[in-house]
């Protein structure tokens, strides 16, 4: 099973050998360069970035991601499990979550530009607002999956509401929490980008829209290759994350 799997993974690795040698040949050979750089010039063109402004660049965007990340998911995991918890506040409060799911965080820029003006805020708003609805429903709906049979027998030997949270309800919404979490990231790194290339003049969001407008196609490919790189490693992050929690905690999730 094992050799299987590092057997397609070799494939996968070949199979973007093949389509690099393709690219370069189109592009030297048909294209015109201005508009598809061959994957050398990309090359050169990330060599001499990485020389400059590269990588404060990356700092940048990873530290906007990271600190809108947190507020997003804190906030989504304080109302979820409050949510859960408590019917009638979801029931109340239903309509509106329901009325501002569905507006993407991009419709927001323009009063978020309006309201705390061009810079860091509106980015950490939008992360934290693409971050909130995904995470504030897998939480509510692993709340709601708990098995409230463990919550009164725990309740009939003395347990507080405290041990209840912790040893109960917290471990058995782990599994929908950590879903939420993954989907989030995913999310909240596009509209991350969406943001940069729209206000602040830093980050990959803004190296793309700059190469667009010098038309630097060369400095667009690599910034749309970073990301591309970077949102993989994010996202393998937790997934990393949930399969080392899971066995630590074991039968916990059971």
């Amino acid at each position: 099973m094992l050799n299987k799997k590092w057997f397609w993974r070799v494939n996968s690795l070949v199979l973007i050998v093949v389509l690099l040698f393709l690219w370069q040949f189109f592009a030297m050979k048909y294209a015109n360069t201005q508009l598809l750089p061959a994957p050398s010039m990309v090359w050169d063109t990330f060599i001499e970035m990485s020389q400059n402004n590269l990588l404060s660049s990356m700092e940048v965007s990873l530290q906007r991601f990271a600190i809108g990340f947190s507020i997003g998911a804190v906030l989504a995991i304080f109302c979820g499990f409050i949510l859960g918890m408590i019917k009638n506040l979801e029931i109340l409060l239903e309509p509106l979550i329901q009325l501002l799911r569905p507006i993407s965080p991009v419709a927001w820029i323009p009063l978020l530009l309006l309201w705390v003006g061009i810079g860091e805020m509106p980015c950490i708003l939008i992360i934290a607002y693409a971050v909130f609805f995904p995470v504030l429903s897998l939480c509510i709906t692993g709340v709601r999956q708990v098995n409230h049979d463990y919550i009164l027998m725990a309740k009939n030997f003395g347990a507080s509401p405290f041990r209840i949270f912790f040893n109960i309800i917290l471990p058995s919404t782990f599994l929908h929490l950590s879903s939420g979490l993954k989907l989030a990231a995913s999310v909240a790194w596009i509209h991350l980008v969406a943001g940069e290339m729209l206000g602040p003049q830093s980050g990959l969001g803004y190296i793309v829209q700059n190469g667009r407008n010098t038309l630097e196609t060369a400095e667009v490919i690599v910034g749309m290759f970073l990301i591309g790189i970077l949102g993989y490693i994010i996202y393998t992050f937790f997934v990393l994350f949930e399969r080392i929690v899971t066995k630590f905690l074991g039968g916990k999730f059971s």
